[in-house]
């Protein structure tokens, strides 16, 4: 028997939910082309499973280089001079 590749469509507050983000961000992903979602009666968008599960494995984050050190910045090249007026030579 060989298996059909069906995908799902799950509404776009489930979304939201998963991903622990508002609703208008997640139309913000449609709408920029990042989620793949039909359109169900006038109002109603559903958003692919396998576009979602897509966009997270793009999203995810290596630790390494999300949580690496930051460098120490470099000395500057002129070290602060403290300016002295005359009347602290007297």
């Amino acid at each position: 028997m060989t298996e059909r590749a069906t995908d799902r469509f799950i509404p776009v507050h489930a979304v939201a939910e998963m991903l622990s983000c508002t609703d208008q961000y997640v139309y913000g992903l449609i709408r920029e082309g990042n989620l793949q979602a039909i359109k169900i009666g006038q109002r109603a968008l559903r958003v692919s499973w396998n576009s979602l599960q897509e966009f997270i494995a793009a999203a995810r984050v290596d630790p390494e280089d999300y949580f690496a050190p930051e460098e120490p910045d470099p000395e500057p090249a002129s070290p602060r001079k403290t300016v002295r007026s005359n009347w602290m030579s007297r």
